[in-house]
């Protein structure tokens, strides 16, 4: 049943992004937006190219210090399998694509479920937070619309609960090992084992919050990302001939977040359209020359995606259909039926017999 309502919302995507395209390219001049590309100026389309390697490589450089604290693993091999990652995300409808990247992380890093969940919820926080910078700085130059603004304070106060949360949650996890809490006492064994086992993982996790180095490490690398990303929306810019400066090119990307915050096409076909139309709007591009920048903006930064996952799941061995929504939910299944166990050798809770096609 599952499988199959998973299988709808997929269809349902991509109906809704042909729903969307169509809306979006009525009334347009074809033509206007076929001279838009061609006369764009390529020689700016080489700094797009770098920022495009630049920004997944900021993004996986993150991941590793984030994790670090607690395991160590080579940054080569973290940007493969961040890529790849990054491939299942926006191949994935909704938010199928962070589940895939879990258990991804889980089973060719050598992680636990529960590990890899907190380093992808901490990517989430750190991104959220930059964000909410990004936004109250460009608020002071651009009139946002009051959708952005009550955007912008729901992703603060989103963060900002979280990170609480995150630090209440080591706090008394010091303080919460002995057995003699009304759980402990009155839940049934496993219950009882799989709980801790799930608490230490997710504390490991965690583990990252209380280090200052890693703490600055991670923020300076969220913010080059962020900057990498903006600075590939600008160059396009120019490419384009359009005369917007960088905190423009800030604005757009901000836009373009948070409409698609949540995927609702494979590959935000469709919503990336409009995000990059009313973005620039703000700036008196009109709707033909907005459409042709969109098409570029997208290729720029779904195309390297694919390109670098795939040859990425080459080199890892990753099988890419092994993280279809059909698996992902029957492993979400077994996931709730089977024991867990503690690995002897991270001292973590993990699964018995992870699968041997997509270890290395």
């Amino acid at each position: 049943m599952q499988a199959r309502t998973w299988r709808w919302i997929r269809i349902l995507g991509l109906i809704a992004a042909f729903v969307v395209l169509v809306m979006m390219f009525r009334h347009t001049d074809p033509r206007d937006i076929w001279n838009t590309i061609v006369h764009m100026d390529v020689r700016f389309l080489i700094p797009v190219i770098i920022g495009t390697i630049a920004m997944p490589a900021a993004r996986a450089i993150r991941l590793k210090y984030i994790m670090e604290p607690h395991h160590h693993r080579p940054a080569v091999r973290v940007f493969a399998i961040y890529n790849v990652g990054q491939l299942l995300n926006i191949m994935m409808p909704v938010l199928t694509g962070q589940v895939a990247r879990v258990l991804l992380f889980s089973r060719t890093l050598g992680f636990t479920k529960t590990f890899a969940f907190t380093l992808v919820i901490l990517e989430v926080l750190f991104d959220g937070l930059i964000l909410f910078v990004m936004v109250f700085a460009a608020s002071f130059l651009i009139v946002m619309p009051d959708w952005m603004v009550r955007g912008e304070v729901m992703i603060l106060v989103a963060a900002l609960l979280l990170l609480g949360l995150f630090y209440f949650i080591l706090h008394s996890g010091k303080h919460s090992d002995a057995p003699s809490n009304w759980f402990h006492r009155h839940a049934p064994a496993r219950f009882v084992r799989e709980w801790d086992n799930a608490k230490a993982s997710f504390l490991a996790g965690l583990n990252m919050l209380k280090s200052t180095k890693h703490l600055l490490i991670v923020s300076l690398l969220s913010v080059a990302s962020w900057i990498a990303h903006a600075l590939i929306v600008l160059f396009l810019l120019r490419a384009f001939e359009f005369d917007i400066p960088f905190w423009g090119a800030m604005v757009i990307l901000i836009v373009n977040t948070i409409v698609i915050m949540v995927p609702v096409s494979p590959g935000n076909i469709g919503t990336f359209q409009i995000a990059c139309i009313v973005g620039l709007s703000f700036f008196g591009i009109s709707k033909d020359q907005a459409l042709g920048f969109s098409i570029l903006l997208h290729i720029a930064e779904v195309g390297p995606v694919f390109v670098l996952g795939s040859i990425a799941s080459f080199s890892t061995h990753v099988r890419i259909r092994e993280y279809k929504t059909d698996e992902l939910m029957a492993e979400k299944e077994r996931l709730a039926t089977e024991p867990l166990i503690v690995d002897e050798k991270t001292d973590l809770l993990d699964d018995p017999a992870p699968p041997s096609a997509t270890s290395v």
